[in-house]
């Protein structure tokens, strides 16, 4: 996926904060969805970084009291890949081991926790999020 350079040149200068609490809101809206049978107990408390390696920008998200949240505190696991990356792995292009056999994806920090996060978005159809999406967004979905 390649957005305008002035597109990206601004979403990296805004703080990770707005863009966090959006990806926070809708997570919790469709969690139900998405993840009927998981309990995330295994990220309560606990902090993960979505890095987007081509913007040198990211997310923080935890997970507390049955709820995302945007984090607070330092990540315990970080994994990093492209924006076209993560697009490919939302869309079930490519699996998240593929990429990171291929050094596309990295991981650094709590190693099981970034695991138990790989195999999640792997199994994970992500296609219910696109009613949150612009047409623009969506049509990119499915080319």
């Amino acid at each position: 996926m390649k957005l305008p350079t002035a597109l990206v040149q601004l979403l990296k200068r805004l703080p990770e904060t707005p863009p966090t609490l959006g990806i926070v809101g809708v997570l919790n809206l469709v969690r139900q969805q998405l993840w009927p049978e998981e309990d995330f107990a295994w990220w309560e408390g606990r902090h993960v970084r979505m890095a987007v390696t081509d913007w040198d920008w990211g997310i923080t998200l935890s997970y507390q009291n049955g709820r995302f949240v945007c984090g607070d505190t330092p990540a315990d696991v970080t994994l990093s890949a492209s924006l076209a990356d993560y697009w490919q792995i939302a869309r079930r292009q490519e699996d998240p081991d593929t990429l990171f056999f291929q050094r596309r994806l990295s991981m650094t920090g709590d190693t099981e926790l970034g695991l138990t996060l790989k195999n999640l978005m792997d199994a994970t159809d992500f296609a219910p999020l696109l009613r949150f999406f612009p047409k623009p967004l969506r049509e990119a979905w499915e080319k």
